[in-house]
Formats: structure tokens, sequence, C-alpha cells
């Protein structure tokens, strides 16, 4: 992963953390994170995370439908669905697209719904 991969605000996992964060800010070789617990000092947690030690959240259709996207299964010749949501996404068996885009992790639908100008927190 390279830092030019990453935005701020996307959902990641470490190697040494299996709880979720949101990226706050992004350096050479290292990101900020806040995570979903509280300090005494500012009311949040930051840590830093090496860029080589993120691990992405892979796209599941749990992840889609909390996030209010609706299924509609499709077969022919094989397991198909479309998705419809903010953006249409289609599913073959476990493989995510946006058009001819794989989505395969949380962050690559971050950065999609971004890119089309749509405001929406993901949740996890």
């Amino acid at each position: 992963m390279d830092c030019k991969d990453l935005m701020i605000g996307d959902w990641f996992k470490s190697v040494d953390y299996n709880s979720p964060f949101r990226i706050t800010a992004i350096y050479d070789d290292v990101v900020q994170t806040q995570a979903d617990y509280q300090s005494e000092i500012d009311g949040n947690w930051y840590s830093e995370v090496e860029i080589k030690d993120l691990v992405p959240i892979e796209l599941t259709e749990d992840i889609l439908v909390k996030n209010g996207w609706r299924k509609e299964s499709i077969t022919i010749d094989g397991d198909y669905a479309n998705w419809h949501g903010e953006i249409p996404i289609s599913q073959a068996e476990d493989e995510y697209n946006y058009a001819d885009i794989e989505l395969r992790y949380a962050h690559q639908l971050q950065h999609l719904l971004r890119l089309c100008g749509i405001e929406k927190e993901i949740e996890l």
C-alpha cells in the first residue's frame, strides 16, 4: 500500500489491531488514526500506524446492506446480483464491481463515492 492510495476518512485495520479505525492524517510512511473510544484530554484517541501495517477491510454484503444498498439477485449461468443504492454495484459471485472497476475493499467504495461527489459516511 502506498500513501497515494489513501484518503482521510478511510476505514482500515492494522496487523496489530483487529478493530477498525479511520485515517485522520496521512504522512509518507505512517497514518494517524482515530479510534472509536474517547480520551480525557480532547474527547478523541489518536495513534499512528505504519502504512505497511494497514489491512484493508473486505467489502461484504453486510457492509452494503448496513449502508443502504439493496440486492436484486439474478441467475444467468451463475450467481449474479445488482445492488441498488447511492451508486449501482454489480456482483458476480464474491466480486463487486462499479462499471468495470473491481471493488474489493471498503476504502475503495469510499473513494468511489467521494469521486462521484456523494457525501456518505460508510458504517462498518
